[in-house]
């Protein structure tokens, strides 16, 4: 038996009828996201725009980075970078990540990329502030360590611009 098969908007043309019994009724199978699609988990507020990163004061990070002997500067540049990566909808990189900042001359190259993506966020919410690459990586490591107020205080522009655009995020 056929039936028209009207799918191709043309011509009509006969497509094979199979009649199976309810039992071997063929179920479609589900669609598997494919291997190169990266699920990314998207923290949103509670009004429904742009993700927005977390604010923390710049020398209380520094004091913490100092007293826990730069443990809390590996979570910090992890968050920072996640938080990031989600402003951006971008997947995260192998520079973004904490143990990037355990090999030398590496972490450097890190800072600088993370500086390049503050950078993206900063522009992509219309705000004027830059940060400059080499300082981050070079001048602001040298001075004391003062990577972490640096950038921190950056994300706490990027933090107040997202906010102002998003109405208030109980911060």
């Amino acid at each position: 038996m056929t039936e028209p098969n009207l799918s191709t908007g043309g011509d009509l043309t006969a497509a094979p009828h199979v009649d199976l019994p309810p039992d071997e009724a063929v179920v479609p199978s589900p669609q598997l996201p494919s291997p190169s699609s990266q699920a990314v988990v998207v923290a949103r507020p509670p009004f429904g725009g742009p993700p927005v990163p977390r604010k923390q004061g710049a020398w209380g990070l520094w004091w913490l980075c100092l007293i826990t002997f730069s443990i809390y500067y590996l979570v910090w540049y992890d968050r920072i970078n996640s938080e990031l990566a989600t402003v951006l909808g971008q997947p995260r990189r192998a520079n973004s990540q904490w143990w990037n900042q355990l090999i030398p001359i590496w972490n450097l190259v890190g800072l600088g990329a993370t500086a390049k993506r503050l950078n993206a966020a900063h522009t992509l919410v219309g705000s004027p502030t830059q940060v400059g690459v080499f300082t981050s990586w070079f001048w602001a490591p040298a001075w004391f360590a003062s990577q972490t107020r640096y950038l921190q205080r950056r994300v706490n522009i990027l933090h107040d611009v997202l906010a102002s655009q998003n109405g208030p995020t109980g911060s």
